[in-house]
């Protein structure tokens, strides 16, 4: 019963960090949270624990829990950890991938489209981050996957406050078509090279 309740927490706050309503920096007191979630302060505590072992909360100067802050310099360490991660995770699919594989990135590609056409950011940004990892899954290296699905939450809190057009989520389709055709065509250097430019570039796509 504790661990369901401490779930739920966890995921409303986890909602509200990702949502912006509880921006970097802001304390979360366990009392509060308890009495938020109709549950005693065991459960807030546990879900607390699993955030901050996620990385997404940090012991404040009063021994607080704050929501980190993701910096420029945290930003840049995560884009060099996609790089290398991500990387190694195509150049084995190059050699291993199936159909099957590509038959779930072209059906990505067509939603993040629609959705892109229709202008829906929010629904484009989860299309996103489950491309990236269907495309890693390809390289068959299960825990390689995992530790990219943890360093989704901080791409997600990176986003925040980012403006998302359609046209920026157009082009960014089109980098995802070209990364599967390298697949499709098993090439691996130069799917690893585009990969890494298409995930180190910040800049608005036109």
């Amino acid at each position: 019963m504790t661990s369901t309740k401490a779930d739920r927490v966890r995921k409303a706050v986890l909602t509200d960090i990702m949502s912006g309503s509880l921006p970097a920096g802001s304390p979360l007191d366990e009392g509060a949270l308890a009495e938020q979630h109709s549950v005693s302060r065991t459960p807030v505590r546990e879900a607390l624990r699993r955030l901050q072992s996620d990385g997404l909360l940090e012991t404040g100067p009063r021994r607080q829990l704050l929501v980190v802050d993701v910096s420029p310099e945290h930003r840049r360490e995560i884009t060099t950890l996609r790089v290398a991660l991500e990387g190694a995770a195509v150049e084995s699919a190059c050699e291993l991938r199936g159909e099957d594989d590509l038959d779930r990135l072209d059906l990505l590609l067509l939603k993040q489209r629609r959705a892109a056409d229709a202008g829906e950011a929010e629904v484009f940004l989860r299309l996103d981050e489950e491309f990236h990892l269907t495309l890693a899954g390809a390289g068959r290296m299960p825990t390689l996957s995992r530790m990219l699905g943890q360093l989704g939450a901080f791409v997600r809190l990176g986003r925040l406050g980012e403006a998302t057009t359609k046209r920026h989520m157009l082009g960014l389709v089109r980098e995802h078509e070209e990364l599967v055709e390298l697949l499709r065509s098993r090439r691996a250097e130069p799917l690893r090279s585009a990969l890494a430019t298409h995930i180190e570039q910040t800049t608005p796509r036109t």
